[in-house]
């Protein structure tokens, strides 16, 4: 009489999330980022999981300084907010009025509509690089140093890039706003409360870190680097938006508030 032969019972095996084309990914990350970043983690590395999206939000950004610079309103708030930093300097001392009246004689060349064009252009192409390659590193030092997981930094570039896309949507939002209120930083933030907004003073650039956008983006990180390093979100939440409060306080103390628009 034969023996029967022993069953084998398969281990489970942990389920790979499916793959996904690039332009669903793209638009996931509004709606379900959770899934995205799942997928980016079990995935090899896609170059395009982050240079599309910069390569997209280099492209709103430079139709958007170009509609921006064409607008009359905007050209001249661009020379109002000039003569108030200068007078400034006057005020304070550090210039007289006859250096003041020079330096704007100098800069009328240099903020007609074209300059401003070309200038705002190549400012969008660079800060959108800087943004991805910049965050990324953020969130692998996070990830590293204080949630002591060893992230790669490709995949942390990845989540960046990805969730860059929810600036590329504010950023298309910021410009409709702009263009519809006709003023300079008319972003989806506490500045539109603020009537005469002066880029010189501290506090309507803090009310302008409160933009819908900026806080979205955070959450989002925190989603890629919570999926990444396996830290409850919380938790790398937390360290995100501590992250990005000092960076947005570093600019603003600085007299860089521009950059925290």
């Amino acid at each position: 009489m034969e023996e029967p032969s022993p069953v084998t019972v398969s281990e489970p095996t942990a389920s790979k999330p499916p793959a996904t084309s690039l332009g669903a990914r793209l638009l996931n990350v509004f709606a379900v980022p959770a899934d995205v970043f799942d997928e980016v983690k079990a995935s090899p590395g896609v170059t395009a999981n982050w240079l599309v999206p910069v390569l997209l939000l280099a492209l709103v950004g430079v139709i958007s300084a170009v509609i921006i610079a064409s607008q009359p309103a905007i050209q001249q708030q661009v020379r109002e907010e000039q003569a108030k930093m200068l007078d400034k300097q006057v005020q304070a001392g550090k210039m007289t009025r006859e250096q003041v009246d020079k330096i704007l004689v100098v800069a009328e060349k240099f903020t007609g509509p074209a300059m401003l064009k070309i200038l705002g252009s190549i400012s969008a192409v660079f800060v959108s690089f800087v943004r991805v390659f910049w965050w990324g590193f953020i969130l692998w030092l996070l990830g590293r140093s204080l949630l002591k997981t060893p992230v790669v930094y490709l995949k942390t570039l990845e989540v960046a890039g990805l969730a860059l896309m929810i600036s590329v949507l504010g950023t298309v939002v910021t410009l409709l706003l702009t263009v519809n209120f006709g003023r300079m930083f008319a972003t989806p933030s506490m500045a539109l409360a603020v009537g005469d907004f002066d880029a010189t003073r501290k506090s309507p650039l803090m009310l302008g870190t409160v933009n819908v956008f900026s806080f979205w983006l955070v959450g989002v990180m925190s989603v890629g680097l919570a999926r990444l390093s396996g830290a409850p979100f919380m938790r790398a939440a937390f360290l995100v938006l501590a992250f990005w409060v000092l960076e947005q306080s570093f600019f603003i103390l600085v007299g860089l508030g521009q950059f925290a628009q």
